[in-house]
């Protein structure tokens, strides 16, 4: 379903609700609260292109929570804070003791130097503006899908559900997405 408000596109894929009815079904309501949380942590970033007076162009919700792209061509410093921001409210929740178990993950596997987690897109950034250094974009998606598979690796081995759920979506993405 697509529609449309400020001329923000906004998505809401079917994913979303098969999740959360999967998850009603199931009785897990671990998945639910990582839906709730990876969504503030999407909010963060939203609220943190808002301070810096850009606003998203696509909104998208689906079965990992809530995305945004954006086009703005933000200063260096307030694109790092913008790509941090997300994590840094899930290491704030985390310290006030607010679903620990939840919010750390979250912030930890947000961090990672993977694309498109906010810590890849922040080390490509760092490595572009700063250091002027180009690395490839299949390098870069190589890297990432290797880490993507220790990820995933590491979710079988704990037996993590809801880290496997996104860790396969994610090494997914990684996978069919380009670079932006």
């Amino acid at each position: 379903m697509v529609f449309y408000i400020n001329n923000v596109r906004i998505r809401i894929y079917y994913s979303l609700l098969l999740i959360i009815a999967f998850s009603m079904f199931i009785g897990n309501g671990n998945i639910l609260l990582v839906l709730l949380f990876s969504s503030l942590h999407e909010c963060a970033h939203l609220a943190a292109l808002i301070a810096f007076g850009e606003k998203p162009i696509e909104i998208n919700f689906a079965f990992y929570g809530i995305g945004l792209k954006h086009r703005s061509n933000l200063p260096f410093i307030k694109e790092l804070i913008f790509l941090l921001s997300g994590a840094f409210l899930n290491f704030i929740l985390f310290f006030f003791n607010i679903n620990r178990e939840i919010n750390y993950p979250l912030a930890i596997i947000n961090i990672m130097p993977l694309y498109p987690l906010d810590g890849g897109r922040a080390v490509k950034l760092i490595l572009n503006r700063t250091l002027g250094l180009f690395v490839s974009d299949n390098i870069f998606k190589a890297f990432s899908v290797i880490g993507y598979l220790a990820l995933l690796i590491f979710s079988i081995i704990n037996r993590n559900i809801s880290l496997l759920l996104i860790s396969v979506y994610i090494l997914i993405f990684s996978l069919n997405n380009s670079f932006e």
